[in-house]
């Protein structure tokens, strides 16, 4: 592929990136995010009450809320799977999202009229370039392993299941990254560079291709990404295993957005 290919393709995957970002329930139109207590309480932006046990999250309402296009007077409860998500009621068009983190519910509402949808206006990226299109090496784990690791959130800490390690070269260094699984063949590595903190969010994360039989797998830096937390204040996102750091900065990729 010539370098004005790889331009064309990145700008056409890049563009279909934004357009994700910027529909009216992505995770540009969080704007609220409240662990549910054992005992009933009200939410902000929402009416009812709201509480959650081990099992289910609950609410209260007298038929502000809707389930399914209906008004829910009354009682009502939903559970979700760790780490899933249940866009869950409505609130004219708030949506209460249900998530479970770290063995907690809670209660994420998305409403298109958000500040940082309305004034979104793409994410900057650094220029294309084929010297950060590299071939690496996979080495699956006998089993998969489950590994705690710090997330977004201060108050919260998560497992992420790893699958293996990548070994790639980079500015004459090798490196050693966790991986996790990512679909179709492909993996995920959630890493820290030294463009941390200035130019890029504290952490960001690249989708390999499909490991080849010989293990080698191809990583197109370019494509590089920001995770929710990088646009709204109530992300839950992972952070890196620790030691998937980079020493050397990485000028690939999806910015800060400012």
């Amino acid at each position: 592929m010539s370098i004005t290919d790889a331009k064309q393709d990145f700008e056409t995957w890049h563009a279909a990136r934004e357009q994700d970002l910027g529909t009216a329930y992505g995770w540009l139109s969080i704007v609220a995010f409240d662990w549910l207590p054992t005992t009933a309480i009200a939410l902000q932006g929402l009416p009812g009450k709201w509480w959650a046990d081990d099992e289910r999250a609950y609410v209260r309402a007298e038929g502000e809320l809707t389930l399914g296009g209906e008004p829910v007077h009354g009682e009502t409860s939903a559970s979700v799977a760790e780490a899933g998500s249940l866009s869950w009621l409505l609130y004219g068009d708030r949506l209460a999202e249900l998530v479970l983190r770290g063995g907690r519910y809670a209660v994420r509402q998305r409403d298109p009229r958000a500040s940082t949808r309305r004034g979104f206006s793409g994410v900057p990226t650094y220029p294309v370039t084929p010297d950060w299109v590299v071939t690496a090496y996979y080495t699956p784990y006998s089993q998969p392993s489950r590994v705690e690791v710090s997330t977004a959130r201060s108050d919260l800490r998560q497992h992420v299941t790893a699958v293996g390690t990548v070994h790639v070269a980079l500015g004459g260094s090798a490196y050693e990254l966790v991986a996790t699984a990512a679909g179709g063949g492909r993996l995920a590595l959630s890493f820290h560079d030294k463009t941390n903190g200035e130019e890029t969010a504290p952490w960001r994360t690249v989708t390999t291709g499909a490991v080849e039989k010989d293990g080698s797998v191809l990583i197109d830096f370019n494509r590089t990404i920001n995770l929710p937390f990088a646009f709204t204040a109530y992300g839950t996102c992972p952070a890196p295993v620790h030691g998937n750091r980079l020493g050397l900065p990485v000028t690939a990729g999806e910015k800060k957005v400012r």
